[in-house]
């Protein structure tokens, strides 16, 4: 296949076409000028929306809206003859949320030839509709006119819909336009909410459709702290035409009428321009305004830079010359996923980020995530570099400094979530999604080198490649140390998970709490003074000496510990089993078999125990789980490793250069040790280790061949893919490489589509054999695509890449939609390949996008 030669001939053939056209063009040549449709409908773009929030069952918006060049808006393809002449099913982001503005005849077009009185019915005309991956089109041909639509983004706030008439008959035309539309009523898909308006479910959103010259526009209220909608009360979207409009509000102010007229001469052809725009205040408004006009008087660079831009993302990125066809679907739709996810700056955000999904109810907006970030990044580095080290530079824009005025003991800490609006607690205007509570593990070398090596040596810009290891190393280093100072409760260069001080976990005065449901007498278990609260039979309880003595004393119904579900949050995998997460039925199962049917007896196999850090002065720095994870500890392996090669790599008045040899010294300590303490010769597999402390609560460790290991393997939480995790990052020996890539390949472990053949996708977040297993919970059992890749890389460099080929294979066939136009989504079921969780999910289509580019090389 030459895919990439033959693409970019197409794009750059479309672009010189495209600045060739004008309004007289004839219909062969501006055929010529549209979108190159090399990759039509790789994701359905199509839809009709109902409903404000009109979600499926994952709460997904159900339809995938075009979204392009970091807007904070998108558009839809009709779903079916009823929306021809519109895109319109409009998605908006409001700063936190993603929800429809309006249905698929929004801002539909309906044509009057005054001449003859004859309407064109375009509901019947011959219709071409599709998407390209820069673009949407619809080409809709009756026996009299040709109307050819084709919109694209070309700003940041901005859509442009190019509508070309022609005239196919030999008489004169004159022709009435007339775009009508109203917003969407409805409030919400979800049983129970079917009923209701927008107008009785928000009655403070207060939409009206105002008329402007050439256009209208939306107005907004303030909307906050709903879970739903974000928005501020100067916020607006912008309609406006290249011609004299004038647009006629009906008495409900949700519905309009604008009206223009258009001479067309026979055999000849018009241009009619309509920009969109979803501007966040009155300042966006405004310097918006003046490129609209600009764009409106001159739209053919406009255009051009459009598609020029996309010819730029598939040259660079699909560059896999041996890859099928399907495939390279596959890698186009990974970039036009990531790219869609692309939010331009917006409120406390100041450059750009890349998203989880725009269409998932809480991964919108510009929510930005660290762990997210790594692997978007990482494959975005490839086609769209820029972005790549904006979305980074997005994670460390609020990386804590030491005079941070809420947590200085966090110094070089990296946020779970940043957002739109900084919370109130610093200053901003509130933000339901902001989070401190937990950080992300340590791959950020890791994608910051990508980042580094795309620059020098794929983009030939290498003195953009020295400034930018310059302004990260720094940064990184911080980061790397907080780990180290922070979450190393015994010192010993492997750092755990945990939490930081947070509400969600200890009190005001610096001591972790619990909740606990018991009907034993726990004020004689732990005392009335650590008895913070009581519920009936629920209690919050303070202190990590009250939590042992819950664990060894108390029979309890439920237990809830903030600092467990940080940690788990912490690691990228929230509820895997390894940190003590099983279900109630799993449970009493495991008691049978390992212990007789005592369920009291089980549960002790299953707690997790915490440890408080605190500095030189006793200062609170934040909690540890005690138990080493053998993931974070692959990874920190590797950051060591990277920092190494980037201390060899930064000018020389970059600060922390001249520390090259003690990040060495700590990747060799750590291969040592996760090859002493974290494999299990037993079950020929690497696991967390527990984190043995004495009755003071003091490291007690265990020694292993001159080693000073932390405890034992969890060899009774079963395997998972943290099991790779020293392969991935290449800590492991070959030896033991050996023995975890045949476990791997154990169709009753982790080779689910050897045993499900046609149908299962392999390395599920669980082996089957695992206690907590299940094909359908979120992080045991589902099969998560940044968990695939780092499995079957794992195996290629290790020497297994016939079997890692395979494996991946499988993964393109089996998963729902892949190589279709289904949406890349969050994880899948390893038994049925079904698709599950958010859809046009980012780090799937980081992932994907590096199988493609990777794998399937001869």
């Amino acid at each position: 296949m030459t895919f990439r030669k033959t693409c970019l001939a197409v794009l750059i053939g479309s672009v010189v076409a495209l600045a060739g056209c004008n309004s007289s063009s004839s219909t062969s040549e501006k055929e010529a000028g549209l979108p190159s449709n090399d990759f039509i409908n790789v994701i359905d773009r199509s839809g009709a929306p109902e409903y404000l929030r009109d979600y499926d069952e994952y709460s997904n918006l159900k339809f995938n809206a075009f979204v392009d060049n970091g807007a904070w808006h998108g558009h839809l393809l009709p779903a079916d003859e009823q929306g021809y002449g519109s895109f319109g099913g409009i998605m908006q982001v409001t700063q936190e949320y993603a929800h429809f503005m309006s249905g698929q005849t929004f801002d539909k077009l309906h044509i009057t030839d005054t001449i003859s009185g004859e309407t064109i019915d375009l509901s019947s005309a011959e219709a071409k509709v599709y998407s390209t991956p820069g673009a949407l089109v619809q080409i809709l041909k009756t026996d009299k006119l040709e109307v050819q639509m084709v919109l694209r983004f070309v700003t940041d706030r901005t859509s442009l819909v190019e509508t070309k008439l022609t005239n196919l008959t030999s008489q004169d035309m004159e022709l009435q336009l007339l775009w009508d539309g109203e917003l969407l009523q409805k409030a919400r898909s979800t049983p129970g909410y079917e009923t209701q308006t927008v107008d009785q479910m928000y009655p403070e959103y207060n939409r009206q459709i105002h008329a402007t010259d050439n256009g209208l526009k939306i107005t907004f209220g303030d909307m906050k702290g709903n879970w739903a909608i974000r928005n501020d009360d100067d916020s607006e979207f912008r309609i406006a035409r290249s011609l004299s409009t004038q647009t006629h509000v009906m008495p409900n102010e949700i519905s309009y009428a604008s009206v223009a007229h258009q001479p067309l001469s026979a055999k000849d052809t018009a241009s009619i321009y309509t920009t969109y725009s979803h501007l966040h205040n009155g300042a966006e408004v405004t310097k918006e305004t003046g490129k609209v006009t600009d764009i409106l008087n001159n739209p053919q660079p406009y255009m051009i830079a459009a598609d020029k831009r996309w010819a730029g993302y598939l040259s660079s990125g699909m560059v896999n010359g041996q890859a099928t066809d399907e495939q390279a679907r596959v890698g186009v739709k990974a970039i036009m996923t990531l790219n869609g996810n692309w939010r331009s700056a917006a409120g406390d955000v100041h450059q750009a980020t890349v998203t989880p999904s725009v269409t998932a109810r809480w991964f919108s907006g510009n929510l930005t995530w660290p762990w997210d970030t790594w692997k978007q990044a990482y494959a975005m580095a490839h086609f769209n570099p820029d972005v790549a080290m904006d979305n980074i530079r997005t994670v460390f824009e609020y990386q804590v400094q030491e005079d941070d005025p809420i947590r200085p003991q966090d110094k070089g800490y990296l946020l779970d979530v940043v957002t739109y609006t900084l919370p109130e607690n610093r200053g901003g205007a509130g933000s339901e999604n902001w989070n401190e509570r937990n950080t992300k593990p340590s791959l950020a070398a890791w994608s910051v080198m990508e980042v580094y090596n795309a620059l020098k040596n794929e983009f030939d810009r290498p003195a953009d490649a020295q400034a930018w290891i310059d302004e990260m190393y720094p940064k990184l280093v911080a980061y790397h140390d907080w780990w180290l100072t922070n979450r190393d409760h015994n010192g010993n260069g492997v750092p755990e998970y945990g939490a930081a001080v947070d509400p969600a976990h200890n009190t005001d005065d610096g001591h972790m709490y619990v909740w606990v449901k018991t009907d034993d007498d726990l004020v004689g278990a732990v005392g009335q003074g650590n008895i913070l609260e009581q519920k009936g039979n629920e209690y919050k309880v303070k202190g990590v000496d009250s939590y042992n003595t819950i664990l060894d004393k108390v029979i309890y119904q439920e237990l809830h510990v903030g600092a467990q579900e940080a940690a788990g949050w912490e690691s990228g995998m929230d509820n895997a089993a390894r940190f003590g997460f099983i279900s109630a039925e799993q449970l009493q199962a495991y008691a049978d078999v390992q212990h007789g049917g005592d369920v009291e007896a089980a549960k002790k196999d299953w707690e997790v125990r915490f440890a408080e850090n605190r500095g030189s002065n006793d200062e609170l720095l934040g909690f540890s789980m005690l138990q080493e994870s053998v993931d974070q500890a692959s990874y920190m392996y590797s950051d060591n490793k990277y920092l190494a090669q980037m201390a060899t790599l930064v000018s020389a008045n970059v600060p922390g250069k001249q520390r090259g040899q003690e990040f060495l010294d700590g990747a060799a300590a750590i291969k040592d040790y996760i090859n002493t303490c974290m494999f299990d010769a037993n079950t020929e597999f690497y696991y967390d280790i527990h984190l043995n402390v004495d009755q003071d609560g003091n490291p007690a460790p265990v020694m292993k061949n001159g080693i000073a290991c932390a405890g034992e393997p969890i060899v009774e939480r079963g395997r998972g893919p943290e099991g790779w995790g020293p392969l991935f990052n290449g800590a492991a020996t070959q030896e033991l490489a050996d023995k975890v890539v045949r476990t791997m390949l154990e169709p009753e472990e982790f080779n689910t589509s050897e045993k499900y053949t046609g149908e299962g996708i392999s390395l599920p977040t669980a082996s089957q054999t695992n206690p907590a297993y299940h094909a359908d919970i979120y992080w045991r059992g589902r099969v998560w695509l940044d968990q695939f890749y780092f499995g079957v890389r794992a195996m290629e460099q290790y020497g297994y890449g016939s079997e890692a080929v395979h494996m991946a294979n499988e993964l393109f066939a089996n998963a729902e939609g892949m190589t279709e136009d289904g949406a890349i989504r969050e994880n899948y079921n390893p038994e049925t390949g079904a698709v599950q969780g958010a859809t046009n999910f980012s780090w799937s289509a980081a992932h994907m996008y590096m199988l493609y580019r990777e794998f399937f090389k001869n």
